[in-house]
């Protein structure tokens, strides 16, 4: 765990290579759980008219657990159930109040269709948001692509949203990153920005406001209007992909979900702090999550840059150089007002 830890927390490698052997530790970070092959929600992914993909994994368009799977070329994409009137149960519930999932509800804003809950575990505490409505959650980007990214506070003003998490990773040498240059493919709206890398998943949603998890090669071929390159795959169709740290050590972490009837979580676990919380397993986010109902989920960037943002405040206690503003982020999953 020291050495997962270690070498999975910016440029502070240095705890475990300076005091442990170099083949100790390279036999554990070689033993991490990259889970690049699974896919999640794959049904709701579908090519777009006209443009043909190959099934095979040497072309990289979709690979499942090492077999080919066909996507959907001819029917459309399945629609979300009608949104019912209280989706998140709000009207029955109240701040301090314990939600569906036994936790203790600090947001409860019904105008707004967000829940949001602390998150007590062993060793850690954070926070999870649930959003009524899919269609509200897209992927914002810094308007400094290439030189610099935006706090979450700015990111939320800029597009006058309501809530937001971090997203995706970026160029972070020696922790001095401005957060203006992206690592891994990125889509906001639409519109790419980044570079597809092998090493991460993806975490997406369609146009049809379904998430959808792992491994998508071929962005443009598919129905995909927001997402962004990261992982591990934490929850795929229903089932938990990850146990334990998985190679990943604790850390602060992010991660977004979705539940069957479209409900978006947002989880941020708080960490690095001895004194509030250390941080998590990949595996603690995937069962914080499976008790909310979630069927499909994936991390996000996490360490200093994990940040949950609601009204114009920051919720959590990131551990960032300066928590009341955050690190500049090359973008950020958000909620659209209603």
């Amino acid at each position: 765990m020291w050495i997962e830890t270690a070498m999975t927390t910016g440029s502070h490698g240095w705890l475990a290579t300076a005091f442990i052997p170099s083949d100790i530790v390279d036999g554990v970070v070689d033993n991490s759980a990259g889970n690049i092959d699974i896919i999640g929600g794959i049904e709701y992914l579908y090519e777009r008219p006209g443009i043909p993909g190959e099934q095979t994994g040497s072309s990289g368009v979709i690979i499942h657990e090492n077999e080919g799977i066909p996507i959907q070329t001819e029917a459309p994409e399945p629609a979300m159930p009608s949104e019912p009137e209280d989706i998140l149960g709000q009207a029955s519930l109240k701040v301090g109040q314990k939600d569906y999932a036994g936790n203790k509800i600090l947001i409860n804003d019904i105008d707004q269709g967000i829940l949001v809950s602390e998150i007590i575990g062993s060793g850690y505490k954070g926070m999870i948001m649930l959003i009524d409505d899919p269609s509200r959650v897209f992927l914002g980007v810094t308007p400094y692509r290439g030189v610099e990214g935006l706090r979450i506070k700015s990111m939320l003003s800029h597009y006058d949203v309501i809530a937001g998490i971090n997203a995706s990773g970026f160029s972070d040498h020696g922790g001095q990153g401005t957060g203006g240059h992206v690592v891994g493919l990125s889509s906001s709206q639409g519109a790419m920005w980044g570079d597809y890398v092998n090493y991460y998943g993806s975490v997406v949603l369609t146009e049809g406001d379904r998430l959808v998890v792992g491994n998508i090669a071929v962005w443009n071929n598919y129905n995909i209007r927001d997402g962004i390159q990261f992982g591990p795959v934490l929850i795929a169709d229903g089932k938990k992909q990850v146990s334990g740290s998985a190679g990943y050590g604790l850390q602060p972490r992010t991660a977004i979900g979705q539940r069957e009837d479209g409900v978006i979580a947002f989880l941020v676990i708080d960490g690095r702090d001895v004194t509030h919380s250390i941080g998590c397993t990949v595996g603690d986010m995937a069962d914080i999550l499976i008790g909310y109902d979630v069927i499909n989920a994936a991390c996000c960037d996490g360490g200093s840059s994990t940040v949950l943002a609601y009204d114009g405040e920051i919720l959590n206690r990131n551990c960032s150089s300066n928590p009341s503003v955050g690190r500049r982020l090359p973008n950020a999953f958000l909620v659209k007002r209603k």
